[in-house]
C-alpha cells in the first residue's frame, strides 16, 4: 500500500539517536501490519488514502517497546527513584533544622529536592506505559502520549537542569570560600542564595519549554518526537539545550573542581607551617568541606561528561542526516545514563554520612527525637542523655571552628 511506504519515509526524520523515545523500530514492525490490512494495528484505518492522511484523527498512538523496557523501567527505575527519594528526604529533614541553616546547606537542600523530582515526576506515566505494552508496542491515547512525553522530556529534564546549575552554584560557592574566604559571607547570604535558586529554576523550565508545546502524538499514529524538514525550530532548541544544559555548566564545574583540588593540595603542603591550634582546626574543617563538595562534583561529572560528548556528536551528525547508534543500543545507552544519574543522586547521601560528623549527629538526634514521640511509654532518660551528649558535641565542634556562613555542615 502506498500509505505504508509514505509513513515509513516520513518517519525517517525522527530524532532516533537523540533520546530513547526516538524509535524507528516501531515503524519497521508496523510495516507488515499496514501492508497486511492493518489487522495488528489497532488504530489503522483501512480506507485511509494518501490524499486525506492529514484529515484523519487517530484515537490511539503507538509507542514502541524493546524486550528490556518492562523489566528496566518498571522494576529497576522505580526502585532507584524511590530509594533516591527516601535518601533525599532524610537530607532535607536534616538541612531544614534550625542548627543547619546556612547558605551552603540551603543549596544542598535544593539539590536534594530537584534530584528527587527528576525521577519522581516520571513514575506515574512510566508505570502506566510500561505495564500496558504487548507485542513490542503500547497503544496510548493522545492524553497519555502527551503526558508521558511531557513528564519525560519536559518535567524530568527541567528538574535535572535545575540540579545541574545548582551543583554549579555549589561549586562556585565553595571555590569562592577556598580562594576568597573573606568574600563568601557577603556574596552568599541566605537571601541571595534563594534568589539564585529561583532564577535557576525559572531558567531551566524556560529552556525546555519547547517540549511543553511540541506535540508528540504525530499524524502518522505514533507517539514520538519527530524533526521537521528543514530543521529550524528543533535544531535551534537542540543547540541551546546542548550548550546551556550540558557543555557550559559541565566545563565550568570541571574548571572549578580542578582549581579547588589545586588549592587543597597547596594547603596540604603548607599545613605544617601553621602553629596555632585553632588555625589548624579551622583549616581542617574547611578542607573537609571542600573535599565533600569536590566529591559531589566528581560524581556529578562522571555521567554528564560522556553524555554531553555523545549529544554533541549526535547533533553534528544529525545535520548530516546520520544516526550515531542503532535504536536498541541507543535506548540502552540512555537507560545507563539515567540510572547513573540516580545512583549519583543517591551517593550524595552517603557522602554526607561518611564525611560529615555534624550531619550524622543531626540525623541521629532527629531519629532519637522521633522515637521519643512515637514511644512515650519507654523510659526517656537514656534517650535524653544521648541527645544531650550529641548536642554538646555539636556545640563543641561549632565553637572550635569558625564556620558560620562560610562553611557548611561539617
Amino acid at each position: 500500500m502506498q500509505m505504508a511506504h509514505r509513513n515509513i519515509s516520513d518517519e525517517k526524520h525522527e530524532l532516533s539517536a537523540m533520546h530513547p523515545g526516538y524509535d524507528l523500530s516501531m515503524i519497521n514492525s508496523s510495516e507488515n501490519s499496514m501492508v497486511n490490512g492493518g489487522q495488528d494495528n489497532l488504530h489503522f484505518h483501512p480506507n485511509l488514502s494518501s490524499e486525506n492522511i492529514d484529515d484523519y484523527e487517530y484515537i490511539e498512538f503507538l509507542y514502541s517497546l524493546h524486550d528490556f523496557d518492562e523489566n528496566i523501567y518498571i522494576y529497576v527505575w522505580t526502585f532507584l527513584v524511590i530509594l533516591t527519594a527516601f535518601a533525599n528526604m532524610l537530607i532535607v529533614a536534616v538541612f531544614v533544622r534550625k542548627s543547619m541553616r546556612t547558605s551552603t546547606n540551603q543549596i544542598l537542600l535544593f539539590i536534594a529536592i530537584s534530584d528527587s523530582l527528576t525521577g519522581l515526576v516520571t513514575l506515574p506515566t512510566y508505570i502506566h506505559v510500561f505495564t500496558s505494552g504487548k507485542a513490542g508496542y503500547v497503544s496510548l491515547s493522545e492524553g497519555w502520549c502527551e503526558s508521558y512525553m511531557i513528564s519525560r522530556y519536559y518535567l524530568s529534564k527541567a528538574f535535572h537542569t535545575v540540579s545541574i546549575w545548582q551543583t554549579l552554584l555549589l561549586g562556585f560557592q565553595r571555590f569562592v570560600c577556598v580562594w576568597f574566604p573573606f568574600k563568601t559571607k557577603f556574596w552568599f547570604t541566605t537571601r541571595r542564595t534563594w534568589i539564585a535558586v529561583a532564577v535557576i529554576t525559572i531558567f531551566a523550565f524556560v529552556i525546555h519549554i519547547y517540549h511543553l508545546f511540541r506535540k508528540k502524538s504525530s499524524k502518522t499514529g505514533f507517539c514520538q518526537w519527530t524533526i521537521e524538514e528543514p530543521c529550524v525550530e528543533t535544531c535551534t532548541f537542540l543547540w541551546i539545550s546542548l550548550l546551556l544544559v550540558h557543555i557550559l555548566p559541565c566545563v565550568l564545574l570541571f574548571v572549578l573542581t580542578v582549581l579547588m583540588i589545586q588549592k587543597l593540595f597547596q594547603e596540604n603542603i603548607r599545613k605544617d607551617s601553621l602553629s596555632a591550634e585553632q588555625s589548624r582546626e579551622r583549616d581542617q574543617q574547611n578542607k573537609r568541606v571542600s573535599i565533600i563538595v569536590v566529591c559531589i562534583a566528581i560524581i556529578f561529572l562522571i555521567p554528564e561528561i560522556p553524555y554531553g560528548i555523545f549529544l554533541l556528536v549526535t547533533v553534528i551528525k544529525r545535520h548530516g542526516g546520520q544516526d550515531i547508534l542503532p535504536l536498541r543500543e541507543n535506548r540502552l545507552f540512555h537507560f545507563i545514563y539515567e540510572n547513573a544519574l540516580l545512583l549519583g543522586f543517591h551517593a550524595n547521601f552517603w557522602i554526607y554520612i561518611s564525611m560529615s560528623r555534624l550531619f550524622r549527629d543531626e540525623l541521629k538526634s532527629m531519629f532519637l527525637e522521633s522515637m521519643r514521640k512515637l514511644l512515650p511509654v519507654l523510659d526517656a532518660n537514656p534517650i535524653i542523655t544521648v541527645s544531650r551528649e550529641t548536642n554538646q558535641n555539636k556545640s563543641h565542634s561549632t565553637n572550635e571552628t569558625d564556620v558560620s556562613e562560610q562553611s557548611t555542615f561539617v
